[in-house]
């Protein structure tokens, strides 16, 4: 299991993207408006992203090598979020609650 990326809720996505772009110099990275997403450039294959209510939430999100297997192994012992299954950004993902009420994102890419 690997981390993916992070997604934090803001209030204000333009001020947000102001804070993030203009005074930390983040470059930006993917931006999904049905969600109102907008991810930044981290390490290879990790994101940072910002994303505004509704559409986005606080996540934290792994990629795994064999999703169907490790969703038959944990969706009775967990509080499921979403179910698993295809995005529209390509990939194949469940989302749970950790104890804490986290949202945890399980995936990997659709074409694995």
């Amino acid at each position: 299991m690997e981390l993916s990326g992070l997604t934090h809720i803001v209030g204000n996505l333009d001020q947000a993207k102001h804070f993030y772009e203009e005074i930390l110099g983040f470059a930006p990275g993917d931006y999904y408006a049905p969600t109102h997403w907008q991810s930044y450039k981290c390490q290879d294959g990790v994101f940072y992203a910002i994303g505004e209510m509704p559409g986005s939430t606080n996540e934290t999100s792994f990629i795994v090598q064999n999703i169907e297997n490790f969703w038959l192994q944990v969706k009775d012992k967990v509080e499921v979020v979403n179910l698993l299954e295809e995005t529209p950004w390509g990939t194949y993902r469940f989302v749970i609650k950790d104890p804490d009420g986290n949202q945890l994102s399980f995936g990997q890419n659709s074409a694995d």
